[in-house]
């Protein structure tokens, strides 16, 4: 019971994301995408469980297509990230 408690616990800490800023999120990078892209960026960001690598580039591994979905445009949004 003491461990349903703590999972219930972890699901609602005020660190996780809300829909809205997910949202944001996927609109910024767009629009960075969009404006600020040459051709690619290596990012790495630290986190609670470790270092996170981002990579972003204007082209991807030949055969990888169908592992990627579509972040923006969200179901609903406009196109246009601005």
């Amino acid at each position: 019971m003491q461990q349903d408690d703590e999972m219930a616990a972890e699901d609602a800490t005020p660190d996780r994301m809300t829909e809205a800023e997910i949202h944001q999120l996927a609109r910024l990078l767009a629009r960075y995408a969009a404006q600020e892209l040459d051709q690619f960026e290596h990012w790495c960001v630290e986190s609670p469980y470790g270092p996170v690598f981002i990579d972003i580039s204007r082209r991807c591994a030949p055969g990888t297509e169908d592992a990627y979905h579509v972040l923006w445009p969200l179901p609903g949004q406009p196109r246009d990230p601005h």
